[in-house]
This record gives C-alpha cells, sequence and structure tokens, in this order.
C-alpha cells in the first residue's frame, strides 16, 4: 500500500513539474511588440499610456491646427469611432492601458510611408474586443479573411471611402495596418529571428532603457530619419542635415507636455557610446553671439566645446578635401598658430531665402584675438607682396573691412569637411567674433541687421530661446519653421512639394523647433523641443493709423523724408525740402537743427561721408547745377558747394573703394557724359568725360566683385550696360545690348565670382534681363505685356537684397515676385504711380504704391491685402522702420506742409 502510495505522489509531482514545465518552457512565452518592427522602421513610438498620451495630445492648444494634417485628422476620426463602437464608456481605455503599443513609421512606396500599429496583451488575454468590433461595423464594411504563412489574416473595406485596414494576430500581438504588406512582414519577423528587426538593431536603445516611461518613448536612429529625408526631399543637405545623417546616432526620447511646447528628452548614442570623449566649454557660446544672430536667421547651429578640434571628432562628414588647398591652410594658418586663438564656440546661420535662392550663410567663431586671426587670413589670402591690387580680395561696407578668400570651400578645408556650402568665403570681424559669410550679400545683410538691432538680443520674443542656448550644452540648433519653409519646399521631391504647400499652415503650427545635446555626468542627452503659440494666428486686418507725431511747416514741402544717421547718438533724423528750396533737418522728436536755402530742387539721394576723418558725417547731395556738402549745424564745407559746369547734373553718387574715407564722386549729366571727381571736384584723369550719348535710368555705380575687382557701373536709356575699371578704360564687350530702352532700377544678385553674379533689370518693353560681371547674357524673359503703354518696373528693397517687378496699365497695377509669378493685381485709375517695397523679413513685407494724383499711399502686404482702412495721405515716397523691441512699423511721410510719423502694429 505504501509503495502505491509513493507511486502515485511521485507521479503526482512528476505530472506537476510537467505541467509548469510546460507552461514555463515548451509553451510559447508573450512577445515584445519591437520583435516584429523591421529595421527599416523611420522611428518607433512605445507606450504603456497609449489613450493617456494621445488625450493629452488632442487637449494641447495647437492641435486644433494641427490636425488638419490628413494623417493626423485621419488618426482622430478613426479613435472617436472606435471608442463609439465599443461604449464610450471607457472600454477602449481599459483594453489599451498598461499594455504595449507600438506605433512605428515605414516606407511603402517610392516616396510613400505608412504606420505599422502592434499590441502586445498578457497571455491568455481576451481578444474579444476585435471581434465586438467586427459585430457592431455591421454593413458599413466588408471583412475578408486568407491565410499567410499559417496565420490567419483579416482586411476590413469601408464602403465609404474604400479604405482598407488589415489585422491579425500572433500569439500575443494584435498587428494592423492600413498597408497588407506591413502586416505581412511583422508575421515574417515572428517566425524568422535570422530576419533581424529594429530591436537588434537597436539593442544600445533597449539596453538603456527597456520599458518605457511616462507617457511613452520615441525611439530613433539617423539612418532611418536619412532614408525618410532622402526620400521625402531631392537635396537632404538643403536642409542641413547632410552631416548628420553621416553619423550613426540614436536616441530615446520621453514624450511630454509643457507649456505652449511639446517635449522630446532623452538618452542619446553617437556610434554605440553614451559618453563621447568631447567636453563643453564653461563659458555659453550665445554669450559671443547673441548681438550677431539676424532676427533675418531661419536655422541656427551652436557648438560649445571645450577645443575647436573637438568639432572634427564630433562630426563625420564624406566632403573630399583637396590636399593641395590642405598644404596651403598648413603653412599659411595651422603651422602659424591660427587655431591657438580659438575659444570652442561656433555658430552657423542659415538666414532666410526666397524659393529658388541661393542659401545664405554665416559662420560664426569666437575667439581671443579676431584681429590677428584677420591678419593672418589676409596674408593667407593676398600673400606678402606689396604691389597686389587689393580690390581683389578686399571690400568694405558700413565701415567694416571684408576680406574675399577665393578657396572654394574654406570652412570645410579648415574644419576637415564640416561647414559646406561656401564657393567664396567674406569675412569680418566684431569684437571677438570672426564672420564669415558664403557671400557679400549674406554679409552685407548680417552688417545691416547689427547696425539696426534686428538681432535676437534685442528682440523680447526671443527672449526664451537665448534663455535655452545659455547653458553647458555641447550642441544647440534652433529651427524657425515659418522661415526655414522655403528650404523644405527647394528640396522635396515634386509630391511632397504639392502636399508640404497644401497643409503649409498646419505644420507652421508649430513655430520653432529646438535641439540640444548636453552632458548629464558621463551621459549624454538630447532634448528636442517644438513650440507653438498657443493662441490662433491673427488674419490680416486693417488698422486704422493714426498719427503718433507731426512737425508742421509754412510752405508746402516736395522733396523727403530721408532718413540719415545721427552720428552723435544713433538716433534717425530727417532731411526735408520745402517748395522755397530751403531744405530743413530735424530730429526723430520734430525739432529743427538748422535750415539752409538751395539754388534748386534736390536731384539725388542724399548721403553722408566722413569729410574730415574725425568719425563725424556730413551731407552730400545734388541739385541740377550744383554738389553740396553741409555739416551737421548747417555749415556749408570748404570750398562747396561745387558748380558742376560741364552740364546739368542727372545724378550722383559717392563712392569710398577701401573704406579709408578717400572719398569719389561719380556724377551723370542729362547730355549722357560720365565724370568721376574727387572730394573737390576735381575731374581725374580718363572720365573727362566718358560719353555714352544717352542719359542714364539710375545712378551711376561702382561695385566690387570677387576676382576680378573694381566695376565702374552705368545703365543707359537707350539699353546699353556700360563697365569700366577705376581709370575709365572700359571692360571687353563694353556696352552690352540688354535691351531697346531702359528705365527703371537694377539689382545685383551677388554669388562671388564675375561669372555668377548676375546685374538684373527689365526693359521698357517688359523684357527680363540677366546678365553677369564677364559680359554674358545669361536670362531673357518676356513679360506679358498688356498694351503698348503697359510700364514696367523693378523694384528693389530698401536694402537692396530683395525685388520685385511692378507692371503699371492706365487702371491696373501687378506685382510680380523675382520669379516672375503674379503676387497680386489691383485696380488702380492712375497715369502717375510710384512704387516702394520694403522688406524686414520673410514675414513682414511691405509694398508701397504712391498716387501722387490723389495724393495717397497705398500699403499692401504681398498677398495684395491693404493693412490701413484707408490710405495715408502723402506726396512723395516715405521711409520706414522696424521695431524689433516694440514689433511694429514707423512709418515717415510728407504731405502738403506737414511730416508726420506713424506707427503700424505687426
Amino acid at each position: 500500500m505504501k509503495k502505491i502510495i509513493f507511486a502515485l505522489l511521485i507521479l503526482l509531482v512528476f505530472g506537476i513539474g510537467g505541467f509548469f514545465a510546460y507552461k514555463n518552457i515548451f509553451r510559447e512565452k508573450p512577445r515584445n511588440a519591437l520583435e516584429l518592427v523591421s529595421t527599416d522602421a523611420v522611428l518607433v513610438f512605445e507606450t504603456y499610456q497609449a489613450v493617456m498620451a494621445w488625450n493629452q495630445l488632442v487637449t494641447q492648444p495647437v492641435w486644433g491646427r494641427l490636425s488638419g494634417i490628413p494623417a493626423l485628422q485621419q488618426a482622430e476620426q478613426s479613435l472617436l469611432f472606435l471608442d463609439s463602437l465599443v461604449g464610450r464608456s471607457g472600454n477602449l481605455e481599459r483594453y489599451l492601458k498598461g499594455n504595449q503599443l507600438s506605433i512605428s513609421l515605414h516606407p511603402v512606396g517610392k516616396e510613400e510611408f505608412d504606420f505599422l500599429f502592434i499590441l502586445a496583451m498578457p497571455q491568455n488575454s481576451d481578444f474579444g474586443l476585435v471581434t465586438q468590433l467586427e459585430n457592431k461595423l455591421g454593413n458599413s464594411v466588408s471583412i475578408s479573411s486568407r491565410n499567410y504563412s499559417n496565420v490567419k489574416v483579416k482586411e476590413f473595406r469601408s464602403k465609404e471611402n474604400d479604405k482598407e485596414l488589415t489585422y491579425a494576430r500572433v500569439g500575443n500581438l494584435q498587428i494592423l495596418s492600413f498597408t497588407s504588406f506591413l502586416v505581412e512582414d511583422a508575421i515574417r519577423h515572428s517566425q524568422n529571428n535570422a530576419l533581424g528587426g529594429f530591436k537588434e538593431k537597436h539593442e544600445d536603445l533597449l539596453e538603456a532603457l527597456p520599458i518605457p516611461t511616462g507617457l511613452g518613448v520615441i525611439r530613433l536612429g539617423s539612418d532611418g530619419l536619412s532614408n525618410f529625408v532622402k526620400v521625402v526631399t531631392m537635396e537632404p543637405n538643403h536642409l542641413g542635415l547632410d552631416d548628420f545623417f553621416k553619423n550613426k546616432i540614436s536616441a530615446n526620447l520621453e514624450l511630454k507636455f509643457g507649456e505652449s511646447r511639446i517635449l522630446l528628452e532623452g538618452l542619446a548614442l553617437i556610434g554605440e557610446q553614451t559618453n563621447m570623449g568631447f567636453s563643453a566649454n564653461s563659458q555659453d557660446a550665445i554669450t559671443f553671439f547673441e548681438d550677431f544672430i539676424s532676427n533675418r536667421t531661419a536655422a541656427y547651429y551652436q557648438y560649445q566645446l571645450g577645443r575647436i578640434q573637438q568639432i572634427f571628432d564630433l562630426l563625420d562628414t564624406e566632403f573630399t578635401l583637396k590636399s593641395t588647398v590642405l598644404g596651403e591652410i598648413d603653412n599659411g594658418l595651422i603651422q602659424q598658430g591660427f587655431f591657438n586663438d580659438f575659444t570652442g564656440h561656433i555658430g552657423l546661420v542659415y538666414l532666410e531665402k526666397l524659393n529658388q535662392e541661393a542659401q545664405d550663410k554665416l559662420l560664426f567663431l569666437g575667439t581671443k584675438d579676431a584681429q590677428r586671426q584677420l591678419d593672418l587670413l589676409e596674408k593667407f589670402t593676398i600673400g606678402y607682396e606689396i604691389e597686389v591690387d587689393s580690390s581683389r580680395f578686399k571690400d568694405s561696407y558700413r565701415g567694416k573691412e571684408i576680406l574675399i578668400i577665393a578657396t572654394e570651400e574654406f570652412p570645410a578645408h579648415l574644419f576637415n569637411g564640416n561647414f559646406l556650402g561656401f564657393d567664396n568665403t567674406y569675412v569680418t570681424m566684431f569684437g571677438n567674433v570672426l564672420v564669415f559669410g558664403n557671400s557679400i550679400k549674406a554679409l552685407k545683410i548680417f552688417i545691416d541687421d547689427v547696425a539696426n538691432d534686428n538681432v535676437w538680443s534685442k528682440t523680447l520674443k526671443h527672449k526664451k530661446i537665448l534663455e535655452d542656448l545659455s547653458s553647458d550644452s555641447v550642441y544647440d540648433f534652433v529651427l524657425d519653421i515659418s522661415r526655414f519653409w522655403p528650404n523644405i519646399l527647394d528640396a522635396s521631391s515634386p509630391n511632397w512639394k504639392s502636399f508640404f504647400q497644401k497643409y503649409a499652415p498646419q505644420f507652421q503650427a508649430i513655430d520653432k523647433t529646438f535641439v540640444k545635446l548636453y552632458k548629464d555626468g558621463n551621459q549624454l542627452n538630447v532634448r528636442l523641443e517644438l513650440s507653438y503659440n498657443p493662441s490662433e494666428p491673427k488674419l490680416g486686418q486693417q488698422v486704422v493709423l493714426v498719427e503718433s507725431s507731426s512737425v508742421t511747416f509754412n510752405d508746402k514741402l516736395i522733396f523727403g523724408p530721408k532718413s540719415i544717421q545721427n552720428f552723435n547718438d544713433k538716433s534717425v533724423d530727417f532731411i526735408i525740402q520745402d517748395e522755397k528750396n530751403n531744405i530743413h533737418l530735424i530730429t526723430n522728436e520734430g525739432e529743427f537743427v538748422f535750415s539752409y536755402e538751395l539754388d534748386g530742387p534736390v536731384i539725388s539721394e542724399i548721403f553722408q561721408f566722413d569729410y574730415y576723418k574725425n568719425n563725424k558725417l556730413q551731407l552730400l547731395f545734388a541739385t541740377k547745377n550744383f554738389i553740396y556738402a553741409i555739416d551737421r549745424f548747417g555749415n556749408l564745407l570748404p570750398d562747396f558747394p561745387i558748380r558742376f559746369s560741364q552740364g546739368i547734373i542727372s545724378h550722383i553718387n559717392l563712392l569710398d573703394y577701401d573704406n579709408n574715407r578717400d572719398y569719389r564722386f561719380f556724377v551723370s549729366t542729362m547730355e549722357g557724359d560720365l565724370y568721376l571727381t574727387d572730394q573737390s571736384g576735381k575731374i581725374l584723369e580718363g572720365w573727362n568725360p566718358k560719353k555714352i550719348n544717352s542719359p542714364i535710368s539710375i545712378k551711376p555705380a561702382h561695385h566690387r566683385i570677387a576676382g576680378i575687382g573694381d566695376r565702374m557701373l552705368a545703365l543707359a536709356n537707350s539699353g546699353e550696360l556700360y563697365l569700366y575699371n577705376r581709370r575709365g578704360d572700359a571692360e571687353l564687350g563694353s556696352p552690352i545690348r540688354l535691351g531697346e530702352s531702359l528705365g527703371t532700377d537694377y539689382i545685383l544678385l551677388e554669388r562671388g565670382s564675375a561669372k555668377e553674379t548676375r546685374l538684373v533689370t527689365v526693359t521698357q518693353t517688359g523684357e527680363i534681363v540677366m546678365v553677369n560681371f564677364l559680359g554674358e547674357i545669361t536670362y531673357r524673359n518676356q513679360l506679358m505685356r498688356p498694351d503698348r503703354e503697359s510700364e514696367f518696373h523693378l523694384i528693389k528693397d530698401q536694402k537692396d537684397d530683395r525685388y520685385l517687378f511692378a507692371v503699371h496699365q492706365y487702371n491696373k497695377v501687378s506685382i510680380l515676385d523675382s520669379d516672375s509669378q503674379v503676387l497680386f493685381s489691383k485696380d488702380i485709375f492712375s497715369d502717375d504711380l510710384q512704387f516702394q517695397y520694403f522688406s524686414f523679413a520673410a514675414d513682414k513685407n511691405i509694398f508701397v504704391v504712391l498716387d501722387r494724383n490723389q495724393g495717397f499711399i497705398f500699403l499692401y502686404d504681398l498677398k495684395g491685402n491693404l493693412l490701413t482702412t484707408r490710405p495715408i495721405d502723402g506726396s512723395q515716397k516715405l521711409e520706414m522702420k522696424f521695431s524689433a523691441a516694440q514689433n511694429e512699423y514707423i512709418i515717415y511721410v510728407v504731405s502738403n506742409n506737414k511730416f508726420s510719423e506713424y506707427r503700424l502694429p505687426v
């Protein structure tokens, strides 16, 4: 009996043990959802709090705008529909809560992507909710089933929109996608471990954070993002991402929500390391650069390194370095200690651009001795020869000397292939910062904006960004979505470009993206912040303008206001002339400084120059017969005014070739003669005169072109472009026949070399012409000519940076962009119109129409919206400034005998 009992006991023990062995060893274990995600995933969002994460997302103030994007709109509608089917009593939340949900993004076609959803349930969980949904959908969908690799696959097809949803169950995993082969691919990964997957590829991410925290974690790698960007764009480097993708970077980013921002923060890995061998500089880089970051900035990259050489290790690049250039840099710079003075602070700026424009870039380098390094760069560029034409290598602007380095991709050769996009490099210095520009235009815009306080440090809306940049981070990146949008459109493939154009307002609901890479002990962390304005954007509304100040004169005003700089305090003053030919200098507060009677109306611009070379500025201008120079107190300078007996003056320009205050006057006459004089009015050899036998359409000018030096330029009304050197010798091919006749302005698109730099104008018959400084016509395009009386104008902005075209019929005005596309048209019945264009940023543009017949000034945005409820009274072209601190335009006009100031809020 005991033997029988013992035998039964042994059987019972082995039976129980066998049951547990089967349950724990032989039976299939619960699987992780990430095991079925393939390696081509762009990113994976993993969460155990799916409903909570979704609910927090849709309650953010920005959701109303973001939900216009089709994928997000569909997701919201689908979840609301599912919730209604399961009873709207929290059943869906109870079903998902605490269970792993993986949402991964995959390429599914040449230019298409879709999501794969995988829900991991506990073993033996009830999947009855799926059956419940099938039953409730009823006749609204057709349901079919098939087998794929011995797994039952079901497909829902909506009878309304023919949308197909595929789902299957593999063990404890429910798989779902709107693209069937993503489900099939997940099944293959469930059955074949040799395929490998996202989990194996990014094993380091899973080891660092096995289970998501908070609302969930986005797991991503630079290779997946690279594949996404390469599909969406034609030129990844247009977005400044090329070097980033060449480095194996991955991250776990926890999803959080803050005030007016969406946050993603967590561990970053470069290669397979969490601790790189570089260190952050203890001094904030932003303290070097905050006064130099223009409000026109579309993207800003900042490096804050212990040593500048660490940039070589931080980023890997495939740029092919030229050994000859490297040798020159080594001999002329590195061996001379060029790198010794760098502090490790680097800033890279992408300035905003219009569609199809070349990208202007600026590179800031913090240094302990900028002048010494600039001297080394000058010796590297020009050499040690004394008798060298420095005009080929130097320029100046607003008192800043600019060095021209014609070495292609000079910064990239200097920094091991980083900072591409500098065909030529233009260098200046501000304090302890060297500034490299990739075009003379970029550097001039930068100098203007610094001088006008149009920078981040002077703007309240950038205060938060500057605070975030003031930290011990190694790397920071700030992207202004709306300003960077033209880059996105330019780089996008045709299909994606149309998508981005259609949903631009939705994408631009996120106004800025901020990325920070920082060290936390031995760990490298990344923080991604998507900020937005919680309030809906204001639609264009007309404003009732009210004078903020005014000054009344005794006589009617016929000239001005022309703004000048007060050299004492850098404030703005104004020159105005009345019908009795008195000119008046008044301050910004309306106080009279002086009045002086001239022999006739002013026919030129008002120039300022430092005649005595003592940093005090005097005024220079012309009437038809005299050249005047007057100091700030209304006193004539010695030997002025100069009677110009050679003819009736039509234009005058003030030149200072080398920024050494050795001035020249470039004068044209109504007869078509060009004269160049010194600052005493003495005509220089070779210019007595240069006869072009036609009046000119705009003041003669001097331009310095990289590689060829100085060029003197005149556009004749008869349709020719005349080019001379400083001695008055005609350049090869001059004059260049541009068209039948000319009568408007031109703009210079400065891109470095004589071949790439373009002069753009439009003829009186409406033909747009571009010519380079080798004398080659590079472009012609005939605009639509409504009738023979139609007038065509090229209108530059106040910085000579951007331009538009105006087509004026008697009863209509059409405004075209630089690509000849119509921006807007207005019915205006007048035969005496003048136009102005003010551009302070990509989103701050005003087009001005002055109707001299009625004495009205109309202000439009570039969509043709009238910005004021009624036109401003005005008889002359206006002056306009923009206050970044107050976020408003300041407008100065004259009408009859009154000078007025208006303020127009943005």
